[in-house]
């Protein structure tokens, strides 16, 4: 039996993209893989802006049609036991880095939350990703942690929509988050959308994982009417 998408013609950027997954539960990275021949689920060496991460090739994810503009990588080549090796420890350092930098913040009675921590396979740096509902002097908590570590830390801000798309998690709808799944860019999402769609406004029932009204209010919103239908009396 023939594929039923044999014949359709490709992107010519397509056939040198591939989308690899780099952090688990995060929307695949679209990476340039050059002359590699992949095949779904290889493990391989990803350059990225923040520096080389050991990711795994998928075709569980929209193909790449175009060249993308911005966040994306390049596929160095496939990882060796080495590189899985590296990353393992990478891992290990992720965690460690994680704990420490919440207990020190909660000694230091700071108003932080520690969303996430990225180390390279290569390197001494550590990217630490936070939320905080207010302006924060981290530099001491900054030095106690690279002198334990003895990384370099890269402190980075998110906005508490952008803490949730960059953790990843499932939804009320027991889907992945519409942000890590298949959003570029966060819409504007009103309590007057689920009002016209005649749900709940219940906070707890129409707000997302990050505290937020759901992003997917936005999304079917112009199907419905105007004004909900009311029963007459």
């Amino acid at each position: 039996m023939s594929c039923c998408c044999a014949g359709l013609p490709v992107a010519p950027a397509a056939k040198d993209w591939i989308r690899v997954v780099v952090d688990e539960g995060t929307e695949p990275l679209p990476c340039r893989k050059g002359p590699l021949d992949l095949r779904h689920g290889d493990d391989v060496v990803v350059e990225t802006a923040d520096g080389r991460f050991v990711g795994r090739a998928t075709l569980l994810a929209s193909p790449v049609l175009k060249e993308p503009r911005s966040r994306a990588g390049r596929v160095v080549r496939r990882a060796t036991e080495e590189d899985l090796r590296a990353r393992d420890a990478a891992l290990y350092d992720e965690a460690t880095i994680g704990r420490q930098m919440r207990e020190h913040a909660a000694e230091l009675h700071l108003e932080i939350n520690i969303q996430k921590v990225r180390v390279p396979i290569s390197g001494r740096k550590a990217i630490v990703y936070f939320t905080s509902e207010q302006r924060v002097d981290f530099r001491r908590l900054v030095r106690q942690i690279a002198r334990q570590s003895g990384r370099r830390i890269e402190m980075r801000p998110l906005g508490v929509r952008d803490g949730a798309k960059i953790i990843g998690a499932l939804g009320p709808c027991g889907r992945c988050l519409c942000c890590v799944s298949f959003m570029n860019r966060f819409h504007s999402v009103t309590v007057r959308m689920a009002k016209r769609q005649s749900l709940s406004l219940n906070p707890t029932k129409i707000s997302g994982m990050c505290g937020r009204l759901m992003c997917c209010l936005s999304h079917e919103v112009e199907n419905y009417p105007t004004a909900p239908n009311r029963r007459r009396k």
